[in-house]
């Protein structure tokens, strides 16, 4: 007799295609509606239940998080279904995957999910799959990420479906249509290899002067300013200078070295919105002047009420790939983080992936590779890969402490572009770090703000 599992759905026709779905593998499931599915999840583990979530809507990260503590110190998985719009789905997918949920986006790939586990399968990523067909295979999608190489044996059962069987059992237990038992496989590996909860730490940051530029009421900050927030914390910055005059600029440029880089700095206009307010390649310092007025020109034309602050006089340097990462605070010490392409192709692509920060160079090549892009990224020999890895890890472990450690304050970080360099290293080209309300609601409590 199978151990029953309880399916906490929020809608009913959710509830409705679990019930169909798991009478045709035969698993023991009582599919049931909630308003707070994550919320009941958590309330079911602690009574020691088997418990799956099937949500219609985008769960709350936080939400996510707590269930993901709580099935790890069970010692159990929990497999999530997100069937939402595409965007909404791959975010809870990958999010959930990355703290240790099967997270899939359709109802058979969960139950899928849900019949090996009640199946007792232990690593099913490796099940043989000599007993399948070629279109089995191809349907299953066997590739790397399904090893073959034991962890169970992979079969055909009745209505297309697919069977599990361990090494010491001849008994079968259907697990689903090929495609379903594929994406099951997949996020089983990936829930399993997740790193477990940490905290993001970067010894000898002078926390007072962050606070000193981040102290104030809710805005968003401009790009010197940002940088100067995200400095003590060690994340890479360009060789560049802030200059408000035409001379000035001229003359830093060739302190720095042409040929320069010119681009506005405003807390109004970003570049990453306006990319024509950014000048590469002068090489002069007549030229710089030129461009200075240009820009400047160019800037209150378009938004005259704008804050102009000057330009950055920027070292040129050639990035082989460009990156947006946004991360904002999460619970448990963790921050969320998008990462897309910030080159027009990966733009409009939309070609983005999410994850929980900090993560390791491990965790972090896995979630690289969901980008459709990932090649830019990962290709070339072992060596580097894993230089490449690292550097992006290192940026991205200096943003989750800076994120975490004054989560009170800031609501969200971007950085557009974080550029991988020609040579291996990582450069911010602009950030814009955003401040909450933290200091207006220190005014109004009883107790002074703290700004330490």
């Amino acid at each position: 007799m199978t151990e029953r599992w309880l399916i906490l759905c929020d809608e009913a026709e959710l509830a409705v295609e679990c019930a169909r779905a798991t009478d045709r593998v035969g698993v023991d499931a009582e599919p049931a509606i909630d308003p707070r599915p994550l919320s009941r999840a958590r309330s079911a583990l602690e009574d020691g239940d088997r418990v799956a979530v099937a949500l219609a809507g985008p769960p709350p990260e936080d939400a996510l998080v707590a269930l993901a503590d709580a099935a790890r110190e069970r010692g159990v998985t929990v497999p999530l279904a997100t069937v939402a719009e595409r965007e909404t789905a791959e975010r809870a997918r990958c999010v959930g995957l990355d703290l240790g949920l099967a997270a899939v986006t359709e109802v058979e790939p969960l139950v899928s999910v849900i019949a090996l586990l009640a199946a007792g399968a232990e690593h099913p990523w490796t099940a043989s799959t000599r007993a399948l067909t070629a279109l089995d295979r191809v349907r299953l999608g066997a590739d790397a990420t399904i090893a073959g190489r034991g962890g169970g044996r992979l079969g055909r059962a009745d209505d297309g479906m697919l069977s599990w069987s361990s090494q010491r059992s001849a008994s079968e237990r259907p697990i689903g249509d090929p495609r379903a038992v594929g994406q099951a496989l997949r996020a089983l590996r990936e829930a399993t290899e997740a790193a477990p909860p940490s905290r993001a730490v970067i010894e000898g940051v002078d926390r007072r002067a962050v606070q000193d530029v981040i102290f104030g009421p809710p805005r968003a900050l401009s790009d010197p300013a940002s940088k100067a927030a995200l400095a003590p914390y060690g994340v890479p910055l360009p060789i560049e200078e802030l200059c408000s005059s035409p001379s000035r600029a001229a003359s830093e440029a060739a302190g720095i070295g042409f040929p320069v880089r010119i681009s506005l700095a405003s807390p109004d206009l970003r570049i990453w919105d306006h990319p024509d307010l950014a000048v590469d390649g002068v090489d002069n310092a007549a030229r710089v002047r030129d461009v200075y007025r240009q820009i400047m020109t160019l800037a209150t034309e378009r938004q005259p009420e704008a804050r102009l602050l000057g330009v950055h006089v920027t070292a040129t340097t050639t990035a082989q790939a460009r990156l947006r990462v946004t991360a904002r605070p999460l619970a448990g010490d963790r921050a969320l983080a998008e990462i897309a392409f910030a080159d027009p192709h990966g733009r409009a692509a939309g070609d983005a992936t999410y994850t929980v920060l900090p993560a390791g160079p491990e965790a972090l090549e896995r979630v690289l590779a969901r980008l459709d892009g990932a090649p830019l990224l990962l290709g070339g020999g072992p060596a580097q890969r894993k230089a490449t890895v690292q550097a992006i890890a290192d940026v991205l472990l200096r943003l989750a402490a800076f994120v975490d450690d004054h989560r009170a304050e800031v609501e969200r970080v971007e950085l557009h572009p974080l550029c991988l360099l020609l040579g291996g290293a990582m450069e911010v080209r602009e950030a814009c770090v955003s401040v909450g309300d933290a200091f207006l609601r220190g005014l109004e409590s009883p107790r002074p703000y703290d700004r330490t």
